[in-house]
């Protein structure tokens, strides 16, 4: 009994993320004292949790397609509600964010397109990385908003661009080393 439900501890870690994200919104909207502090708190909570989920589903063997479906929706989900509240904030330009969501949908768009297609496309290092990087940029913002958070979040932002590069190279080179599907014929 204990293994099944270690085995359920993913899917309610990538869950319980995305229920922080009114929290974290309240929070950066509170004008109190610490509040975006504690705002920071939950949200590196939310990234620690990010890593283990997956850490738990491959040692137990519980991983699934709409587990690993429902994570990367969750941190995209995450992050683009919060660098929307950043731009309201205007802790951020607008530019900025749109980089990073503009970046996130082409490489959900082009994973969904090379599904499509028949070539499954996994999240590498270099994804890792740039969510890790996200994390530690946003999370140094929301803390406060000083030249060492901005610096962060630009390191964060290169990543983005750079392994939405990557992906969409290594999306074009599996779909052209695929045999060409046979088109049906219309009606």
């Amino acid at each position: 009994m204990t293994w099944t439900w270690l085995g359920r501890l993913p899917n309610v870690l990538t869950a319980s993320r995305v229920l922080t994200i009114p929290l974290i919104v309240w929070l950066l909207y509170s004008e109190w004292d610490f509040s975006n502090q504690l705002a920071a708190l939950v949200f590196g909570a939310a990234g620690f949790s990010d890593v283990f989920d997956g850490m738990l589903a491959r040692r137990f063997k519980t991983g699934s397609q709409l587990g690993i479906f429902v994570d990367l929706v969750g941190d995209k989900l995450l992050v683009t509600t919060l660098l929307v509240a950043f731009v309201d904030l205007g802790w951020i330009p607008v530019w900025f964010a749109a980089v990073i969501i503009g970046r996130e949908f082409v490489v959900m768009g082009l994973r969904a397109y090379a599904g499509a297609q028949g070539v499954a496309v996994t999240a590498g290092p270099l994804g890792k990385n740039k969510m890790t990087w996200q994390y530690i940029g946003l999370n140094a913002l929301m803390w406060e908003r000083s030249a060492l958070g901005w610096e962060l979040a630009v390191i964060a932002s290169i990543l983005t661009v750079v392994s939405g590069a990557h992906y969409a190279f290594s999306i074009w080179r599996m779909i052209r080393a695929r045999p060409v599907p046979a088109v049906p014929e219309a009606f």
